[in-house]
């Protein structure tokens, strides 16, 4: 029952690091309050709700998903583990906002979208950048670059110590057997299908290396439907390299350059169309075009926040976007696994 009297009432479902930022995006809202956290301790819910002042702790899940008052919750806790928590969410009638990756694979996916659908409540997982103002102002200025896309690359790295490596849950096959692929690549594949507007039809990737028994660094290419050609999204992704987070959309009359297209800054967050370009006699470029575009006073986080609670209040209806855009990226994210698999084989989504 949404709380119509007033904001949305959040609750948080586990302490991981990564909570704490949506935690503050929730204090942050127009239309929410971060109410309750719960954890597996009553202790650790404690202190992690004094950390971020929160006012309710709970020392079990279920406890929180028996609160009446509270209408969303944020899921963090590991892919491994997660999707009973979402089912039991969407049995109790809470809104449901889940880090991704989503699930281990897309069988899952589809069972947790199906049941929050039958629930009537809205399923959206935590990409954030998707919320942010300049992505849609990128997504506005697409057809400046051709009639559409033809080419995709991008970046996501960042570089993991020994540490992290032997000790990190992204590390492991039992927290997050996607390893890298599901942590990371699932931003790669989101802005590549949001981009191209459709699903690849074909997936090749390698695994170039694993630990943990998942993939640490992988690289692939997903080939698009084209009216001529395919269509190209190439990706790399790691925890073998520094922080890189760049995407470069190429059209047939220019291209889009996005430096930090993950974690866009809420002042100066900024993206170049490159047009115009022109080869004199295949040798000297001329007339180049640069327009470099700013998207100022914009909290990707707090904009996610205040969607998802616009629809956990009622003020907008359950969209059925969100789900659908976390079936398509797993879809993907699951042939990509299989091609690494198989080396580099041809996969179909």
């Amino acid at each position: 029952m949404s709380n119509s009297n007033g904001p949305c009432r959040w609750g948080i479902i586990g302490t991981a690091s990564i909570a704490r930022k949506n935690i503050q995006a929730i204090h942050k809202a127009t239309n929410a309050v971060p109410a309750a956290i719960a954890s597996r301790t009553l202790e650790r819910a404690k202190a992690f709700a004094h950390e971020t002042n929160v006012a309710q702790a709970y020392g079990s899940y279920e406890e929180l998903l028996a609160d009446p008052t509270i209408d969303a919750v944020y899921v963090p806790i590991p892919t491994g583990v997660r999707k009973p928590v979402l089912l039991a969410a969407a049995a109790a009638g809470k809104h449901v906002l889940s880090e991704k990756p989503v699930a281990p694979n897309v069988r899952c996916v589809e069972e947790i979208t199906r049941a929050c659908e039958t629930a009537g409540v809205q399923f959206m997982d935590g990409v954030m950048f998707v919320h942010h103002q300049r992505f849609h102002r990128i997504l506005e200025r697409l057809p400046d670059i051709g009639p559409a896309p033809t080419l995709v690359n991008s970046v996501f790295t960042f570089l993991g110590d020994d540490a992290f490596l032997n000790s990190n849950i992204r590390t492991s096959s039992e927290t997050e057997p996607l390893g890298c692929v599901g942590d990371i690549a699932w931003y790669n594949v989101r802005i590549s299908i949001e981009v191209m507007k459709c699903l690849p039809t074909v997936v090749r990737a390698r695994h170039h290396e694993m630990h943990g028994g998942v993939p640490i660094h992988t690289s692939g290419e997903l080939e698009f439907p084209g009216d001529d050609e395919p269509r190209i999204c190439q990706f790399q992704c790691s925890y073998r390299h520094p922080l890189r987070e760049w995407a470069e959309i190429v059209g047939d009359r220019g291209s889009i350059w996005v430096h930090d297209f993950v974690h866009g800054d809420s002042t100066g967050a900024a993206f170049e169309i490159h047009t115009d370009t022109v080869l004199e006699n295949l040798d000297t470029v001329v007339d180049r075009g640069v327009e470099r575009i700013v998207v100022n006073e914009c909290m990707q986080e707090v904009e996610m926040i205040q969607t998802f609670s616009d629809i956990a209040l009622g003020t907008s209806p359950v969209d059925p976007q969100w789900p659908q855009q976390s079936l398509d990226t797993q879809r993907v994210i699951d042939a990509i696994m299989e091609s690494g698999r198989l080396g580099g084989t041809d996969t179909a989504v």
